[in-house]
């Protein structure tokens, strides 16, 4: 057949008039509002002050409005006083440490001498008064004295304070631009840690006698040190979440030597002859778990097989010097298993926990520690039980019950929580936590939530949560999944929402919805969409993605913009995004970016930010609130000006949990 070469490019250019109608106007009155934005909206503090009060008046004008509001603040203000105890450490004297929150509205340090013994406040509550809230404590092993890191209203830029036994304090190091983290401990004097200030990460030395600060590494990633012996500091260098290295600096020299190749390692420990402990992925076969090796500094490189867990450690692990012990936090599903081995790998008894989870409450913590005499203590909830800290001796199986809290006459029992496995669309089997209600039945007329978790690599698990409790007495289903990218499952999981395969990941999102439907718990008017963080950004995806299965959404603290992420705020950790996420500027970032298919928004959305939030920019949450306005979607936009990534203290946290929950029960109940 003959082609006719007119007509045939008179139609090309038809269907090219044809695509850029259905498609460009939209795009460009995307790229119109954001090229305004960009003028102001991170840069012009009076209109950006003037924009968040008149969102955050809008927003509480809408909500507190709602029959819903006055009870729901009333029930969460209740259940969300039930305080917990967390992330306990004992020192060589036997005195245990832990957060606690029962006299004001942050988390204070607390100590007690004796199992349940009275509990003592080290830290000050006026620390309250000027938005000082603990991001992490390290107890030095002599007992002597502690330190205390705090941050301002969340920013997570953290001054470091000590603490003496006698409960005297003074700042050591202050700079509200510095993130000071990490402290390892060389001797009673002296400590090593990261000077960060969001753009380079410094390696250094404090001398707490003389007050000196001296340099002794620096890189532009993220590192960070893990332990310290005989002139060397063992360190870890992230690549990105799936990709790290060991390493170590001479103390004197600042010279660095890699201990390994490129892999994946879980930090590391030097055992007493000076070899170290690591957990890797590069003794497993693709689909396996991380294994603990062994490796001589003299012949780096070189790892050798410790033990094989056989299951997830991805919680990190101790080392107790003085009796050459492991202790690794085993995740099964979701619960945690405690397991301790020596140096030849044979296991050391430990004692038999309930179903529960071990898990630290302070931003920078792992909820678990250990003195030098082998006592390891812990943190330790489950649905049904509130926070409590316990201690063993290694080679025990006794356990002591250190602190716990009061739930005030409010019955958890009837907490039922199930672990399902539903399928994506590609057919694999997503693990997912369901939270039904007694009254619910498959009616397909239920109110749902489905929570996605914030990360990536982080795990929904059935821990302690006061707010799901709130939830259930509503009526409401809700529905934690685990979708590829989840930490928990091993490295092959975690890395199968890398670049491309994000796309799958967020399939597995919107497959959790219809795992609702199709099973006749709710349908998609009854079904809001939850997350934070990452979690947000899920949200934020699937809103555009997906509008017409869900009811409502709440995107906190999200990323609605991949490359105005990467290139705001703390960019040392850009590099390992990118490898994540794809190159800044690339067509994938482009494609991941939700804020580029804004038009396609048609449910109702709340979108939040944190004024301080070092994490997720401000910005960006606050500029697709702004997009989403001009394009007359139905959003409010609320932002926190005194909190970082989520609420910092007690009132907060419980106006940011009746805020979400009226939003939801006004669109779904």
């Amino acid at each position: 057949m003959k082609i006719n070469r007119a007509l045939l490019a008179a139609s090309i250019c038809l269907l090219a008039a044809m695509l850029i109608v259905t498609t460009s106007p939209a795009q460009e009155m995307v790229k119109e509002i954001l090229a305004e934005a960009d003028t102001w909206i991170i840069s012009d503090t009076t209109r950006i002050l003037s924009f968040i009060d008149d969102c955050n008046d809008q927003a509480l004008q809408t909500l507190e409005r709602s029959p819903h509001w006055q009870s729901t603040y009333n029930d969460l203000s209740f259940l969300l006083s039930i305080d917990f105890v967390s992330d306990p450490q004992m020192d060589n004297t036997g005195r245990m440490y832990y957060g606690m929150r029962i006299t004001g509205q942050t988390m204070a340090l607390f100590y007690t001498d004796e199992p349940m013994g009275f509990p003592h406040q080290l830290t000050p509550n006026n620390w309250d008064d000027v938005g000082l809230h603990i991001g992490y404590y390290l107890v030095h092993p002599s007992g002597k004295y502690i330190l205390v890191a705090t941050h301002l209203h969340g920013n997570e830029n953290y001054d470091i304070y000590k603490f003496d036994r006698n409960g005297s304090f003074k700042p050591l190091l202050m700079d509200g631009s510095i993130q000071f983290r990490q402290p390892v401990f060389k001797n009673e004097d002296e400590f090593f840690l990261i000077s960060s200030d969001r753009t380079t990460q410094t390696l250094i030395k404090y001398t707490m006698s003389t007050g000196q600060i001296d340099t002794i590494y620096t890189e532009s990633g993220w590192f960070g040190p893990d332990d310290y012996h005989d002139g060397m500091i063992l360190c870890t260098r992230w690549l990105s979440f799936s990709e790290s290295q060991l390493f170590v600096v001479d103390a004197k020299t600042g010279k660095a030597k890699d201990l390994t190749k490129k892999g994946l390692y879980n930090g590391g420990f030097f055992a007493r002859d000076g070899r170290v402990v690591t957990q890797t992925s590069a003794l497993s076969e693709p689909d396996e778990f991380l294994k603990f090796a062994l490796i001589d500094p003299k012949k780096p490189r070189k790892l050798k097989l410790l033990y094989d867990p056989k299951m997830d450690t991805d919680e990190g692990f101790l080392v107790v010097q003085e009796t050459d012990a492991v202790v690794a936090l085993l995740n099964k599903e979701g619960y945690s298993q405690l397991v301790a081995f020596d140096l030849e790998g044979k296991e050391i008894k430990t004692p038999q926990q309930k179903i529960g989870v071990i898990m630290g409450g302070f931003p920078a913590s792992i909820g678990y520690f250990a003195n030098e005499h082998g006592d390891i203590s812990f943190s330790f909830s489950s649905p049904n039980t509130s926070p409590s800290a316990y201690s063993f001796r290694l080679g025990t199986e006794k356990l002591k019950k250190w602190a716990t809290v009061s739930t005030f006459g409010f019955d958890f029992s009837n907490i039922d929580v199930q672990l399902i496995h539903y399928p994506s669309e590609d057919g694999t089997l997503i693990p997912a936590f369901l939270y039904i209600p007694k009254t619910a039945k498959k009616n397909g007329r239920n109110p749902a939530v489905v929570n996605y978790h914030g990360g990536p690599p982080a795990q929904s698990r059935p821990y302690f949560m006061r707010n799901v409790a709130f939830a259930l007495s509503q009526g409401l289903v809700m529905m934690f999944p685990n979708v590829r990218g989840s930490s928990g499952y091993g490295p092959a999981w975690e890395a199968a929402d890398n670049l491309e395969g994000r796309f799958r990941a967020l399939e597995d999102d919107i497959a959790a919805v219809d795992y609702l439907v199709r099973e006749g718990w709710s349908n998609p008017d009854k079904i809001a969409i939850w997350g934070a963080s990452y979690g947000g950004y899920t949200v934020n995806y699937l809103a555009v993605k997906w509008p017409e299965k869900f009811s409502c959404a709440i995107s906190e603290v999200g990323v609605a913009d991949v490359d105005y992420e990467l290139t705001h705020g703390d960019i040392t950790f850009q590099a390992g995004w990118e490898k994540e996420y794809g190159p800044v500027g690339s067509e994938l970032t482009h494609k991941l970016s939700p804020i580029f298919l804004a038009e396609n928004i048609k449910r109702p959305i709340f979108v939040t930010a944190g004024f301080h939030d070092p994490r997720v920019f401000a910005g960006g949450p606050r500029r697709f609130g702004y997009l989403l306005k001009k394009l007359g979607k139905n959003v409010l936009y609320y932002e926190e000006v005194k909190a970082g990534h989520g609420g910092s203290t007690t009132s907060q946290v419980v106006e940011q949990y009746t805020r979400n929950y009226v939003f939801i029960l006004d669109h779904i109940k």
